[in-house]
C-alpha cells in the first residue's frame, strides 16, 4: 500500500507541477478552452489574475508532493482547485479527455488526503480552544517538552 500511495503522490505531484509550469512556459500546447462551455469562466479568471494565482499554487503544490514536503498541507491547499477542475471537466465540459482528467484529479486528491487523514484529525475538533502560534502555551499539554 505504501508504494501505491507513493506512486499516486508522484503522479499527482508531477501532473500538478507540469500543469502549472506549462501555463507559464508553454511546453505543450493546451487544449482550446474557449471552445468549451467552461471557456467564459476560465477567461474571466484569467482576466482578473486568479488563473495565474491558481497556476502558481499548482507549481508549489506539485513540488511539495514530489519532494515530500508538507504533503498534508499541500493536499489541503490543492483540494479547492481539484474540486474546480472536477466540476469544470466532468459536470460542465463532460467530453472524454476532461472526464478522465477531472475524475483522476479528484480521486487522487481524495485518496491521498485519506492516506494522510491522521494529520487532519485536529482540524475536526468541534469546540477547539485557542492555540495562538505566538504564545508559549500554544502547544497542547502532550506536546510540551
Amino acid at each position: 500500500m505504501r508504494y501505491l500511495i507513493l506512486w499516486i503522490r508522484w503522479v499527482f505531484g508531477a501532473h500538478t507541477l507540469f500543469s502549472g509550469l506549462n501555463y507559464f512556459f508553454n511546453f505543450f500546447p493546451t487544449p482550446a478552452i474557449d471552445l468549451s462551455p467552461a471557456g467564459p469562466f476560465v477567461a474571466a479568471m484569467t482576466q482578473v489574475g486568479l488563473y495565474d494565482l491558481i497556476k502558481v499554487v499548482e507549481v508549489v503544490v506539485g513540488a511539495a508532493l514530489l519532494l515530500n514536503w508538507y504533503v498534508p498541507l499541500a493536499l489541503l491547499v490543492e483540494f479547492p482547485i481539484t474540486v474546480s477542475i472536477f466540476q469544470l471537466d466532468v459536470i460542465i465540459d463532460h467530453t472524454q479527455r476532461p472526464l478522465i482528467i477531472g475524475t483522476r484529479e479528484l480521486v487522487f486528491n481524495l485518496f491521498l488526503m485519506a492516506s494522510y487523514a491522521g494529520y487532519y484529525r485536529a482540524l475536526l475538533t468541534r469546540c477547539a480552544p485557542l492555540s495562538e502560534l505566538w504564545r508559549a502555551t500554544a502547544l497542547p499539554r502532550s506536546s510540551r517538552p
